[in-house]
């Protein structure tokens, strides 16, 4: 922890700490030390696996649904006298943001109930936490891993900053996460990079780095200077404002009380000419909003992955759709100064739906369009986002010079 502080601190990068009450207590001096000289905050992590057991697994609904009752009554007693427990061990404490592997919507309801306003540790690839956002959200009342328009007050924020990207593709060989991997490899650099170049169309993008201090006691000291230097990149990018995670909810409340449409491009970064023709990966282009989450694979119109959080199909956990609806038509059109591009779509349900058109229309204002909303990726691609009804869809946008 120590090292860690010390290498953060260098670059004046506040550092989060996720607690219980043991590691508040025994790490108390450190902690206060590091607030008061560099603005470092607690998150308390929060097990709730013991006390939940295995009742709302029950085939059985009303054992489920009196289970459910019972934790709504006992959760938010069991977060408080946990938070307490920290604020004897450190007086300045007081956490709002909470941190846990184990997530419901019910230990949504009762963080809510005494006062936190994030829950941090989402994880994309995490089977309990399938078809969660890849960024922060406002999680729905309702499933915890949903956005929704019935949402809950809490923002919801990923354990780490990912590139769907990588997961998407899903190879063979597959790169390690683990500490002294991504500071050798450069993948925490390639990751903040990308970021920073999507940060132009996102109101809000957050790139957050977990660090676990018992990986940085593992480092040598080549790969130290390697953390270091990262950390400096990361400190001098003019991208960068640096928060503290109870402040990037705060942001994010501010940025509005629905989860706001996130984008993220990834390109492969190739190295050399040579690279480039043997290279067969393509770009990445990830969406979510209110109500849903798109995949799009470089060169195709359709998303090659919709999760949908307003009408999934029928037990769905993840909102994942198995029939993407499919272009049945495209036909694209040039006048003088006008370029008209319609799209025919059949679909056999209404649903969310996004089209993903590559290439540069960066010269090219909009003129007309029946789409929910259009939105330019600089000179890579324009995003239409629209809501499919049951039949057939004509959507149609207009360019203008």
């Amino acid at each position: 922890m120590r090292r860690l502080a010390e290498v953060a601190h260098k670059h004046e990068i506040p550092v989060t700490w996720g607690v219980g009450a043991t590691s508040a207590r025994s790490f108390a001096p450190d902690l206060t030390e590091w607030h008061t000289s560099h603005g470092d905050e607690l998150a308390l992590m929060v097990n709730i696996a013991p006390i939940w057991g295995s009742e709302a697994d029950s085939d059985d609904l009303n054992r489920s649904a009196e289970h459910i009752v019972t934790m709504r009554e006992k959760l938010p007693g069991y977060i408080s006298s946990e938070r307490e427990r920290v604020r004897k061990a450190i007086e300045w404490a007081d956490p709002t943001v909470a941190g846990g592997v184990k997530k419901n919507h019910v230990l949504l309801y009762a963080l809510a109930e005494v006062g936190f306003t994030g829950l941090w540790g989402y994880d994309w690839e995490n089977k309990a936490d399938d078809g969660c956002p890849f960024g922060c959200f406002f999680p729905s009342a309702d499933k915890h891993n949903f956005c929704g328009t019935s949402t809950s007050q809490i923002v919801g924020l990923p354990q780490t900053a990912i590139l769907p990207a990588q997961t998407t593709r899903k190879s063979d060989e597959t790169e390690s996460a683990d500490l002294q991997s991504q500071v050798s490899n450069g993948a925490m650099q390639q990751g903040f990079d990308c970021y920073a170049a999507n940060a132009e169309w996102n109101q809000l993008l957050a790139y957050i780095q977990r660090i676990d201090p018992v990986e940085v006691a593992s480092l040598t000291q080549e790969q130290l200077d390697q953390l270091d230097a990262y950390l400096a990149y990361v400190r001098q990018a003019p991208e960068t404002q640096i928060l503290s995670l109870p402040d990037l909810v705060g942001a994010c409340q501010e940025a509005g009380e629905q989860t706001q449409p996130t984008f993220l491009l990834d390109s492969p970064k190739l190295e050399s000419e040579a690279e480039a023709s043997t290279d067969s990966r393509k770009s990445i282009f990830s969406y979510y909003d209110t109500e849903c989450q798109l995949v799009f694979e470089e060169g195709k119109i359709e998303p090659i992955q919709v999760t949908n959080y307003i009408s999934p199909p029928v037990s769905s956990r993840n909102g994942a759709e198995v029939n993407i609806p499919q272009i049945e038509q495209f036909r694209p059109s040039r006048s003088r100064s006008r370029l008209r591009m319609q799209f025919t779509i059949e679909s056999t349900k209404a649903m969310p739906y996004g089209l993903a058109v590559w290439g540069n229309h960066a010269g090219l204002t909009l003129a007309s369009s029946n789409a929910q909303d259009v939105t330019w990726l600089g000179d890579r691609l324009l995003f239409v986002r629209v809501n499919l009804q049951v039949g057939k869809n004509e959507i149609e946008i207009v360019l203008t010079i």
